[in-house]
C-alpha cells in the first residue's frame, strides 16, 4: 500500500483521518503554484496530466546560517539528540504524506467545481426544453378542436401524447439521477474541504509553536555569554594553579614559611574567593532569569575556600568540574544547533505564506491548532 493510501483516497474510497498527527510546515509550498497551471489553461480537458512536481526540494533554498561543526565539536551522540533525529525523520516523513494528500485533495476539488458548473449550466438547458415542450403540448391541444377529428386522429393524437409523456417521464427520470449525484458530489466535495480546513488549523499550530521554539533559542545567547564567562574563570584558575604547582617546588622541604610568603598565600586565596563568589552571584542571577523558578539550580558546585596546599585530590576535584564545564558547552553547541535548524524550517514557513499571500490564498483569522508540551532549554542544559 502507497504511503497515501492512509489518508485519501479520490472519489470512491472513505476517507480516513490519522489522529495524532500534524501537517508538515511547508504542505501548501508545493502545490500552491500549481494553480497557475490551473487557472491559465482552462481550455485544456480537466483530466490532462500534469507534469510532475519535485517534492524532495523547498522552493528556495535555505542559506546556511552556520558552518557545520566537526565529529569532535558536536561531541558524542546523545540519546536525546538520537530521539530528536528519529522524531524529525519521522515528522519529514508524514510532512510528504500529507503534501501529496492535500495535492490531490485541491485538484479533486477543482475538477469538481468545474464539473457542477457544466452540470448546472446542462440542467438548466434541459429545463428550459422541458418547459417549452409542455407549453408546445398545450398550445396543441387548446388549438385542437376535437368535434371534427376523426376517431383514428384522435388515437394517434393519444398515441404521440403517450409517447412524448414517456420520453418526459425518462427525461425527469435522468434529471433525478443527475441531481442525486451532484448532491453526492457536494457532499464529498464538503467533506475535503473540511479536511483541508483542519489541515490549514494544523499547519497554524505549527506556526505558533515554531513561534514559541524561536522565542526559546533567542535565550541561547545568554547561556553563549555564561559559557564564556565561566571560561574566563576556568582559565584564571588553572593560571593561579599552574602558578601555586611552579613555585611550591622551590620551596625547601623543611623550611617554615615566612610571613610575607603566608601573606601572599592568603592574598591569592582571597583573590580566588572573591572571583569565585562574584561569577557563581552572577550566574545565579543568569539561571534565574532563564528559568523563571524560585529554586534555579546552579551550573558550578558550592564555593570552597582554597586551601595553602593542593594535594592530589583536590587536583582531580578541579579537574572534573572543568570536564562538567566542558560537558555543559557541548551540550550547549547541540542545542544550537537543534535551533538553526528550527529557525531554518521558520523560514521556509515565512516563505510558505509568502507564496499564499502572492496566489490569493489568505489565511483567515478562525484557525486554531493543538500545542505540544516543550521542553525548557535551560532544563535541556542542566540534565
Amino acid at each position: 500500500m502507497c504511503p497515501m493510501a492512509a489518508y485519501y483516497r479520490p472519489h470512491t474510497g472513505t476517507l480516513q483521518q490519522d489522529q495524532g498527527r500534524l501537517p508538515p510546515y511547508d504542505a501548501l509550498a508545493q502545490i500552491l503554484p500549481e494553480y497557475n497551471y490551473l487557472f491559465s489553461a482552462t481550455h485544456l480537458s480537466s483530466k490532462q496530466p500534469r507534469p510532475q512536481q519535485p517534492t524532495s526540494k523547498a522552493p528556495y533554498p535555505l542559506p546556511i546560517q552556520q558552518p557545520a561543526l566537526t565529529s569532535e565539536e558536536r561531541g558524542p551522540l546523545t540519546g536525546e539528540r538520537i530521539a530528536n533525529r528519529e522524531f524529525t525523520d519521522h515528522e519529514a516523513k508524514e510532512m510528504d504524506n500529507y503534501r501529496t494528500a492535500m495535492r490531490k485533495m485541491a485538484e479533486d476539488i477543482i475538477d469538481l467545481r468545474k464539473n457542477i458548473s457544466s452540470l448546472e449550466a446542462e440542467n438548466s438547458k434541459l429545463r428550459s426544453e422541458l418547459s417549452l415542450h409542455q407549453d408546445l403540448g398545450r398550445t396543441l391541444l387548446e388549438d385542437t378542436d376535437i368535434d371534427v377529428m376523426t376517431k383514428a386522429e384522435i388515437a394517434d393524437r393519444i398515441v404521440s401524447l403517450k409517447q412524448k409523456l414517456a420520453g418526459e417521464s425518462v427525461e425527469l427520470q435522468s434529471y433525478k439521477v443527475k441531481v442525486q449525484q451532484l448532491q453526492n458530489e457536494l457532499i464529498r466535495k464538503n467533506d475535503r474541504e473540511k479536511e483541508l480546513i483542519w489541515l490549514q488549523k494544523a499547519h497554524q499550530q505549527q506556526q505558533a509553536v515554531l513561534q514559541k521554539y524561536q522565542e526559546k533559542g533567542s535565550q541561547l545567547k545568554l547561556l553563549e555569554d555564561t559559557i564564556r564567562q565561566q571560561e574566563k574563570v576556568i582559565e584564571k584558575m588553572e593560571r593561579l594553579l599552574d602558578k601555586k604547582l611552579r613555585e611550591k617546588p622551590r620551596e625547601k622541604p623543611g623550611a617554615l614559611k615566612t610571613p610575607t610568603a603566608i601573606i601572599d598565600d592568603s592574598s591569592t586565596q582571597k583573590e580566588v574567593e572573591l572571583v569565585l563568589l562574584a561569577e557563581n552571584a552572577r550566574l545565579r542571577e543568569e539561571l534565574q532569569k532563564l528559568r523563571h523558578e524560585p529554586n534555579p539550580i546552579i551550573l558550578q558546585q558550592p564555593f570552597h575556600p582554597v586551601p595553602d596546599s593542593f594535594s592530589d585530590s583536590e587536583k582531580l576535584c578541579l579537574l572534573a568540574k572543568l570536564e562538567k564545564a566542558q560537558g555543559c558547552i557541548r551540550t550547549l553547541e547541540a542545542v544550537m544547533e537543534e535551533n538553526s535548524r528550527k529557525w531554518g524550517q521558520e523560514k521556509q514557513n515565512l516563505l510558505t505564506r509568502l507564496s499564499e499571500s502572492e496566489h490569493g490564498f489568505a489565511r483567515t483569522s478562525t484557525m486554531v491548532l493543538h500545542d505540544f508540551p516543550m521542553k525548557n532549554v535551560s532544563d535541556s542544559v542542566l540534565t
